[in-house]
């Protein structure tokens, strides 16, 4: 589950007045979102509108019966120099796992973060406690942000990544650039999909293999249902997307569907 930080027009930088995290996290979001799904991952967003708002909490919520929540920002301070990408996930937790998950996911992302923008702080990754009893248990012991808690109270593994901070003229400026931004996310997906033991050759109607469902893994499935051409053991099992064990026009309609969609 994907979260792009904030909506709309909000939280501009102040030392590059066209830069807003609202919009740079919005085109992170869905660039990330195609990146993920080029590896088999089926992904959701907190939010289909930009310019609609949804509590924190709820955003984190949002991610009940996925495997992730990734929270996406840049952060912001009263120093200009302060350069560095911020992984931030769950407090320990004795209760689940969800915590240890988290805080595998936060530096991985966060140490691959840093390795594509410039950045000269590097990255750090913590936890933060909330000074009140978000739970009611009569105990200290929950998340600070409002995205965590909500992830966490559906036992979710929660990430925060703040992209650098946008208070910082270089960073500002570099996340402006989409193809900037396209890198970030080609990062992202490949951290995640090693994280989680998939690649491209997985997909489901990536018949040739070569990391996308088009047009001519579409040829492929039709001519091998007309018999016009025989598929290899590995095309026939990427091809099958039903996985009834015959390429029939099913199979061709799903393809063609996931092309449409993308």
């Amino acid at each position: 589950m994907l979260d792009a930080g904030h909506y709309g027009k909000q939280n501009r930088s102040p030392v590059v007045p066209e830069y807003w995290e609202s919009e740079m996290t919005w085109k992170l979001q869905n660039y990330l979102k195609a990146e993920l799904e080029a590896y088999g991952f089926d992904v959701g967003t907190t939010r289909t509108d930009q310019t609609k708002d949804l509590a924190v909490v709820s955003r984190g919520r949002k991610a009940k019966g996925y495997d992730l929540f990734i929270s996406l920002h840049s952060n912001a301070c009263g120093t200009e120099s302060v350069d560095r990408v911020v992984g931030i996930y769950l407090v320990p937790d004795d209760r689940t796992n969800a915590d240890e998950k988290s805080k595998e996911v936060a530096e991985l992302l966060a140490k691959g973060v840093a390795g594509v923008m410039p950045v000269k702080g590097g990255y750090q990754c913590y936890c933060r406690y909330d000074t009140g009893d978000r739970e009611g248990n009569g105990k200290a012991d929950d998340n600070y942000y409002g995205v965590l808690h909500g992830a966490r109270s559906v036992n979710v593994p929660g990430v925060i990544i703040e992209h650098s901070f946008h208070t910082n003229t270089a960073a500002a400026r570099w996340l402006l650039s989409d193809d900037n931004l396209k890198r970030l996310a080609k990062r992202e997906a490949e951290i995640l999909a090693e994280y989680y033991g998939l690649k491209k050759s997985d997909i489901p109607g990536d018949v040739d293999g070569d990391g996308v469902v088009d047009s001519y893994d579409a040829l492929l499935v039709k001519k091998a249902a007309l018999g016009t051409i025989v598929l290899n053991d590995v095309q026939k099992k990427r091809a099958d997307i039903n996985g009834d064990s015959d390429i029939d026009s099913l199979d061709f309609l799903y393809i063609k569907r996931k092309i449409l969609k993308s």
